[in-house]
């Protein structure tokens, strides 16, 4: 027969069992700092330590602004404006659009069963100098189908409207500096081994709608690209010329 156990010696027993637990924190005064404000730092940090922010190379982002001195400004290092403290945050936008569309086309890939599309590569759009480092960037998208460069943007209403224009010459639908950016990647595709026919940018739609987006389609023109190179190694302070030009 087993022998009666009091309630005090239960709590006993149950006490001896359990493992320390730490003290729970004090109960706040007030409701909780804000969060926006806290992400506000932890974005701002985030963006810095990307290698993207961290980068000193101009690439073909930057090699088609219509300002030379621009280039020649970040080539020497000249910070145009003060630092700004805040989160980049249209920009960061964009990046996270640009890894919604990453997985979209490798999703793609796997349901054709091949790589119509090549995705996030690594491109170098001229070998360089002696002295002077290559011009590389990464290619948004490349559709192997059409022998056509994409290029993602995500833009809101005012930059969809100016590419949706039907009485402007095509070329001047977009940015100087979006149309050399394409023609530039057309480039490092073409370095690569690639048959290049067109360059397209895509506006994705900054929208509840995708609809809304729109893109702009131009023949490749090695030109453009050509004509881009030769100004930045121009505008770089006692450097060769370049082989044949």
């Amino acid at each position: 027969m087993t022998a009666a156990v009091s309630d005090a010696e239960l709590a006993a027993l149950i006490a001896s069992l359990r493992i320390d637990q730490p003290a729970p924190a004090p109960a706040p005064a007030g409701p909780p700092p804000s969060t926006v404000a806290e992400m506000r730092e932890v974005l701002g940090d985030l963006d810095a330590s990307r290698p993207r922010s961290q980068q000193t190379r101009l690439g073909p982002s930057e090699l088609g602004t219509p300002c030379q001195r621009q280039i020649a400004m970040k080539l020497a290092g000249i910070v145009r404006q003060p630092e700004d403290k805040r989160p980049p945050w249209a920009p960061m936008q964009g990046t996270a659009m640009h890894g919604l569309m990453e997985e979209a086309l490798r999703f793609h890939n796997q349901q054709l069963g091949r790589d119509r599309w090549v995705i996030e590569e690594k491109l170098t759009v001229d070998p360089g100098l002696p002295g002077v480092d290559p011009i590389t960037g990464h290619g948004d998208a490349f559709d192997t189908d059409h022998a056509c460069v994409v290029d993602w943007k995500y833009t809101g209403v005012t930059a969809l409207r100016a590419v949706k224009r039907k009485t402007v010459p095509n070329a001047e639908l977009v940015k100087p500096e979006y149309r050399i950016q394409a023609h530039l990647y057309g480039r490092g595709h073409e370095r690569a081994g690639r048959d290049v026919r067109y360059v397209r940018l895509v506006f994705l739609a900054r929208s509840h709608d995708y609809a809304d987006s729109a893109e702009w389609t131009e023949e490749y023109r090695p030109d453009i690209a050509d004509w881009a190179i030769d100004r930045y190694f121009a505008t770089r302070p006692h450097r060769p010329p370049r082989p044949g030009h």
